[in-house]
């Protein structure tokens, strides 16, 4: 049902974007700030929840304040990675972000294997690498505006050095695609139901991508897809209502935006009002973004990692 609606809304906003003249430029950026804001960053607040059940077994009762202080060490450093080292931290964010989203994305047996982790790093990363390859000027516009420096030269040489790396996973999404399509050919049944809605998706999306705004591409998919997937995955695991999650991660919620919002006064304040909150919006999603990548990203590989160390037991008695 959410496959379906995400589709709609894509072409909803293909449609505005190729017969209606683009919004203004203070519209969108408060509309960036309003939906990530509602949605984005409570998909973040919900990390503590998630942190709990692993550490508080390790750490006893300071399990909290140990996950609050590490948490924004990374945010903070983040925030120090764009007034110092723009564009490694826009490489670094690009990546990051992209191999999260295709974590985050179906997980459907297609193709080979070991090539599967590849086909969602691309897939996950559409909405990066279409505007990088695509809509390239605009990237660099945004980036220009985000990173407290200005610092244009540096922003667009890394576009530059990330752009062949969107056009080949362009090519890789490409194909993984048509190997989905296939399989839905073959397939019968639910799985070619699943499968066709979830090309038709992935079409939408890399079509929206393409056409519109790289802020309307992001917020369509960040907010509408990605976060409210989250939400809705974990208000199941916890067995909650939604009024319950709600009330659960709104002081988390709360305090990042009141982080955010001290940030953007004292440090990221651009020559307009629109500037700084493209400005506060992107880096504070950065700044809260990564240490939440390293704490879903990491646990899994270790415990992967473990799995595949472990040697297999032998049951007594046994031949061996």
């Amino acid at each position: 049902m959410h496959a379906a609606s995400m589709i709609l809304l894509c072409w909803a906003m293909i449609g505005a974007a190729c017969f209606f003249s683009p919004a203004g430029a203070t519209a969108t950026a408060g509309i960036l700030a309003v939906l990530v804001a509602c949605v984005g960053l409570p998909h973040g607040a919900a990390d503590h929840r998630f942190a709990r059940p692993r550490l508080k077994p390790l750490l006893g009762a300071a399990w909290l304040p140990v996950f609050l202080l590490g948490y924004l060490m990374i945010a903070a450093t983040v925030v120090w990675g764009w007034f110092v080292a723009p564009v490694a931290t826009i490489v670094i964010f690009f990546l990051a972000s992209a191999w999260h989203f295709g974590q985050e994305e179906p997980q459907l047996a297609i193709g080979p294997r070991a090539l599967r982790p590849v086909w969602q790093f691309a897939r996950g990363g559409l909405v990066i690498w279409a505007p990088l390859a695509l809509q390239g000027d605009d990237v660099v516009r945004i980036l220009t505006i985000t990173s407290p420096r200005g610092l244009g030269p540096e922003i667009e040489r890394a576009v530059a050095f990330v752009a062949p790396c969107g056009w080949t996973m362009l090519a890789v999404a490409a194909l993984g695609l048509c190997l989905e399509i296939l399989t839905a050919i073959i397939a019968r049944g639910r799985k070619r139901r699943v499968l066709l809605a979830d090309a038709a998706l992935v079409v939408s999306l890399a079509i929206l991508f393409a056409v519109a705004n790289p802020l309307v591409g992001f917020l369509v998919y960040f907010c509408g897809w990605h976060s409210a997937r989250g939400l809705r995955r974990l208000r199941s695991e916890l067995g909650e209502t939604w009024p319950q999650l709600a009330r659960s991660l709104a002081p988390m919620t709360l305090g990042a935006i009141a982080l955010i919002a001290a940030a953007a006064v004292a440090v990221l304040q651009g020559p307009s009002w629109n500037d700084t909150l493209i400005r506060a919006t992107f880096i504070g999603l950065s700044s809260v973004a990564l240490p939440h990548l390293v704490l879903h990203g990491i646990p899994p590989l270790i415990e992967a990692w473990g799995r595949r160390g472990a040697k297999p037991t032998v049951p007594l008695g046994s031949p061996a």
